[in-house]
């Protein structure tokens, strides 16, 4: 059970820097763009923050548990 919540953890954490660098990314390249609409974009956006999301909090209930 202690690994598991770790890798919650640790996917969370690579999710966050991967976004930052992304948003670090865009930010020098306001040209660049997807192939499909801009509702699309920002449906992948939110699905990519709930996920990250529920990482940090599986992992925080799997940490408060185990007290």
């Amino acid at each position: 059970m202690k690994r598991v919540k770790w890798v919650f953890l640790a996917i969370g954490v690579a999710m966050l820097v991967f976004a930052i660098g992304f948003i670090i990314y865009a930010f020098n390249n306001p040209q660049g763009s997807f192939a499909w609409s801009f509702f699309c974009t920002m449906v992948l956006y939110a699905v990519y923050i709930v996920v990250m999301a529920a990482c940090f909090i599986v992992w925080l209930i799997l940490t408060v548990l185990r007290k």
